[in-house]
């Protein structure tokens, strides 16, 4: 037999002697594996139980509900521990992959419900503990970095000053084609209209970096 795991939910079942609707219930097979399988349903004292269903094939990724009732339950049969055991085998070569044991009981009496309000009273509120006056401090450094905050100490970005100074700086050159005002300076450093507008359009996106919210 191979060592593949069986996955079977629940791993225990437990029927109530005074409680007729725990004479059935469910076990979930599950075949996680990419292949289809074989299972086969045994049990220790098959005269106490009817399953429905107690062989067949599991498609690959999928799950299979077993059908399981108590047919004798008695005050006698009350804590005694009986086991089924749900065995894996492989379809083609019908070679067992792996087993899984399931306890039973039959307890007497009936099961404790336990209601919603009831579940809800137990949630207890959590201690609050004071921390260290340093830590509180510590603390405080680190929950109030906000972005605002940080804006206000983050250094000046020194390249986008020196381009903006830079931008401005040519947008102030003489153009081409002013005559009102003789220029005194050279020829050369008269910028076109063209040149300007690229130069003012650097400053709007330089602008725009260094004052954005």
């Amino acid at each position: 037999m191979k060592n593949f795991p069986v996955f079977v939910f629940p791993v225990s079942l437990e029927f109530y002697l005074n409680a007729r609707h725990t004479h059935k219930q469910l076990l979930t097979v599950y075949n996680p594996y990419d292949f289809s399988v074989n299972f086969k349903v045994l049990s220790t004292s098959p005269n106490k139980f009817t399953v429905i269903d107690p062989e067949g094939i599991i498609a690959p990724q999928s799950c299979i509900d077993i059908v399981v009732r108590y047919t004798q339950p008695s005050v006698s049969h009350c804590n005694v521990i009986e086991k089924f055991r749900i065995t894996m085998y492989d379809k083609n070569t019908q070679q067992a992959l792996g087993k899984r044991d399931i306890p039973t009981k039959l307890m007497e009496g009936e099961p404790v419900s336990i209601s919603q309000d009831s579940m809800g009273d137990n949630f207890l509120p959590l201690s609050n503990r004071s921390a260290p006056a340093k830590q509180m401090e510590d603390h405080s450094k680190v929950i109030c970095n906000h972005p605002s905050h940080y804006r206000d100490h983050q250094p000046v970005n020194i390249v986008a000053v020196a381009v903006s100074i830079c931008c401005i700086a040519i947008l102030l050159l003489p153009t081409h084609n002013e005559q009102v005002v003789k220029s005194q300076l050279p020829i050369w450093l008269h910028v076109g209209s063209n040149l300007k507008l690229v130069f003012a359009f650097v400053l709007g996106l330089v602008c725009m970096l260094v004052l954005r919210p």
